[in-house]
Order: C-alpha cells, then sequence, then structure tokens
C-alpha cells in the first residue's frame, strides 16, 4: 500500500475518528510492504502484510473472489472519471477483479475492500469485520460498490470519497444524500459526490 494511503487510515472501532499510527516494518520506494497500524484510543491493531491490511479478525480465507466480463474495464474507467492519473480508487465485489487492470491502465493506486484482487503492480487490500471504510474523510477520488455493499458501507464511502468525486454503485444500492446522480442503467448508477450532509435518497413511487 503506498504510504500516502496508508497514512489515512482510521480506526474502525466505533469511538471519536482516529488516525491510525503506522509503523513500518518493510518499505520498498514509497509503498509500505510490512508492519503494524494502531490506534491509540482503543489500541486496536491491524497488520499489514505483503501491502495488505488485515484489522483483527479478518483473514483472506473470509472473503469472495471477485469476478468480471472482459469489457468491464473501459466502463469502469469512464464511468468513475478516471482518464487523468493520480489518487486513489476504492472497489468492492466484482468490481475489485479489476484492480490489476485499472491500476496497470491508469496511474492510481487501487484499493479493494474485503474482496481479494487480481494482483499487481498499485493495487493493495483492505479487510476487516466491521461494515466501514477505515480511510480518513476525502480519500479516494472514485469508488465503485458492488451490490452485495452493506448500507453502512455504502454511506461511509460517500465520506470518504473527495468532493466531487465519483461514486459507482450496483443495483439495488439506493443513492445516497450527498450524491448527485449523473446517470444510470438496469444494472448500476453513477453519481458526483456534492458537499454537504449524506443519507439515503428514498423513492416512494405513487
Amino acid at each position: 500500500m503506498q504510504l500516502e494511503i496508508a497514512e489515512r487510515l482510521r480506526c474502525p472501532r466505533a469511538h471519536a475518528a482516529t488516525p491510525l499510527i503506522i509503523v513500518a516494518q518493510r518499505t520498498v520506494e514509497r509503498d509500505l510492504v510490512a508492519g503494524v497500524a494502531g490506534c491509540m484510543s482503543c489500541h486496536l491493531e491491524a497488520d499489514v502484510r505483503d501491502g495488505d491490511v488485515f484489522f483483527p479478525g479478518a483473514s483472506r480465507e473470509s472473503v469472495v473472489t471477485a469476478s468480471a466480463t472482459p469489457d468491464a474495464l473501459d466502463r469502469l474507467v469512464a464511468l468513475l472519471g478516471l482518464a487523468e492519473p493520480g489518487g486513489a480508487v476504492l472497489l468492492t465485489g466484482r468490481y475489485a477483479a479489476l484492480a490489476a487492470a485499472v491500476a496497470s491502465t491508469v496511474d492510481v493506486h487501487v484499493v479493494t475492500l474485503n474482496a481479494e484482487p487480481a494482483r499487481g503492480a498499485g493495487v493493495s487490500a483492505v479487510h476487516l469485520t466491521e461494515p466501514v471504510v477505515p480511510f480518513s474523510d476525502n480519500t479516494f477520488r472514485a469508488a465503485a460498490l458492488d451490490h452485495e455493499t452493506s448500507m453502512p458501507v455504502l454511506l461511509d464511502t460517500v465520506r470518504a470519497l473527495q468532493v466531487g468525486g465519483r461514486l459507482l454503485a450496483a443495483l439495488p444500492l439506493e443513492r445516497p444524500f450527498g450524491i448527485r446522480e449523473l446517470a444510470r442503467d438496469a444494472t448500476e448508477w453513477v453519481g458526483e459526490r456534492e458537499a454537504g450532509p449524506t443519507g439515503v435518497v428514498r423513492i416512494t413511487r405513487r
């Protein structure tokens, strides 16, 4: 995981937002390969192994292997507005299968959440049991969430998105407050993060 992204990790437990302190054991250039990320408030410790972050109780064995169709890469890059390099992108579920392809196509760092990604340079995985996105506000320039993403993770993703960042979500995920919808089809919607409160927009048919 890039050190700049690792330094934005925050404790997933239910207390005041607290950044994690990184103790690096091995780095390669600007990548954190091995180390510990600890919380000064509750003393939680997450292990960093091979660039991936494992919070207590999480393991690779407990995650779902992602899959994707061959033509999905161009669509994902376009919908997330990744024409320009830089920044970090969050992917879950089936979108995580495109992590290595996205990182090699566009110069971005890709973080997958509770999914075993296709490995490659510029890709790191975060595994945890709490339904949160364990990163500080305004960390990600874009995110793509699979249909199995929980509502708490959806709302926390909005918090972790930069203002103006794109959010792609698979149906039936609902569009939260703070996201301006740009387009949708029968399977997905894409929106843009706005400043202001977040929540869930519920559409009632009369």
